[in-house]
């Protein structure tokens, strides 16, 4: 039996709507910081609940053994908890997902570091990967101190990011050959 792999061409179309998306909510994003921000807190929140519904009714994980574990079920009762509180009160839902990536920033800069000083790397790799590690590091700490600040630079800099993105995919459509 041998494996085919099937490429399927880009539709020039299907390019342009993707890129006048892109550009659109880049757009959006840009102009109104504060409401995709509480756009983001209710999806988060919608999400957390969904999540933590599926985790009590299953109480199994998504991966590793399928039988029924309590701390599933109460991870899944927190999760419930946490996205009802994220609803109701959206600061409070937006300072713990600017939490989650400042916690997760500051994690991958203290392992970026220690991979840096303890590599085996070449001397400029060593350095590049010193200078990311701190360079997370300091972000991390910067969005544990000033959560609601920086749930606004996130995204200010997700929408300048997708309007790049969008105008790229344009540009790139316009060029495609049918």
């Amino acid at each position: 039996m041998t494996d085919e792999v099937v490429v399927v061409p880009v539709s020039k179309g299907g390019l342009i709507i993707k890129s006048l998306l892109m550009i659109v909510l880049g757009i959006l994003m840009l102009v109104f910081t504060f409401a995709s921000i509480v756009v983001g807190n209710a999806i988060f929140a919608v999400l957390l609940i969904f999540m933590g519904i599926a985790l009590i009714a299953s109480g199994s994980t998504f991966f590793g053994q399928i039988k029924r574990t309590w701390w599933v079920v109460v991870l899944g009762i927190i999760a419930v908890i946490i996205g009802i509180v994220a609803l109701i009160w959206p600061v409070i839902g937006i300072e713990i997902l600017v939490y989650i990536i400042a916690i997760s920033s500051f994690i991958s800069g203290v392992t970026d570091l220690y991979l840096g000083i303890m590599g085996k790397n070449g001397a400029v790799n060593r350095v590049l990967i010193i200078i990311s590690g701190l360079l997370g590091i300091a972000l991390g700490v910067v969005f544990l101190l000033m959560p609601l600040f920086s749930a606004g630079v996130i995204v200010q800099v997700a929408g300048i990011f997708l309007l790049a993105f969008g105008i790229v995919a344009f540009i790139e459509a316009l060029m495609l050959k049918q």
